[in-house]
């Protein structure tokens, strides 16, 4: 991790190599944003594949580092739109994961997360709020949902609130991304609730820590295999 704390700012170094995703062969670069004097500066994974011997990048993932608490937050991923669906944004956050454990930094995920199908995949590597029951009491809840038909994309969101679900379907991360509001939970499969950090009508603050590391070392394991040559 000291290499990772005293990477210039704004130099993209060569992480880890030999990776792929579909028929895209796959580098990992690690970036160092400007420090803003807070200690907590925010770095980047990306994931670069070469296309006619040009780095073209497919996607990142950000987060931040606090160097004195040895806490690590997770901000967001992008995933350009032509490399969607290959499991990109997954192999990014079990190799976030996968730096931090390796250096014993805690996780959790950084409060201004606006993307629920973000806050399901980390739920699938053990990530959880502290309080559980909150999940039957604030009406700001929404479950994440799939088709029955495997091949059908879409991100599904069934919202317990009407007005919750009004303020969403206003942001940009329901404009930009695939995201489809239903009403009914016939004939899909529900995959988990998420409340969204920022939208807690009660004012009450959510936090999402990894709690089952467990889970996070099996997960990360078979994401990683699953990428390499």
């Amino acid at each position: 991790m000291d290499a990772l704390i005293n990477l210039p700012e704004g130099e993209r170094k060569l992480y880890q190599e030999g990776f792929y995703s579909g028929e895209f062969n796959e580098d990992l670069y690690i970036k160092k944003s400007i420090d803003d004097g807070s200690n907590k500066p925010k770095y980047y994974i990306s994931v670069y594949t070469k296309i006619n011997g040009l780095l073209r990048q497919q996607g990142y993932l950000y987060f931040y580092l606090d160097y004195e608490n040895k806490q690590s937050n997770f901000i967001g991923i992008k995933v350009e739109k032509e490399y969607r669906n290959l499991n990109i944004a997954s192999f990014l956050i079990a190799t976030w994961i996968d730096l931090c454990m390796n250096n014993n930094y805690k996780l959790g995920v950084n409060e201004k997360q606006r993307k629920p199908f973000l806050l399901y995949l980390l739920k699938t590597y053990g990530f959880e709020i502290l309080d559980t029951s909150l999940y039957e009491t604030r009406p700001d809840v929404i479950t994440v949902c799939r088709s029955l038909d495997f091949s059908d994309k879409r991100k599904m969101l069934l919202f317990k609130d009407p007005k919750h679900e009004d303020n969403f379907i206003k942001t940009n991360v329901y404009k930009e991304d695939n995201y489809e509001i239903i009403h009914s939970g016939n004939g899909i499969i529900m995959l988990d609730n998420i409340i969204l950090p920022l939208q807690n009508m009660n004012k009450n603050s959510i936090h999402y820590e990894l709690l089952d590391e467990i889970m996070a070392e099996y997960k990360v394991e078979n994401t990683i295999s699953k990428h390499k040559k």
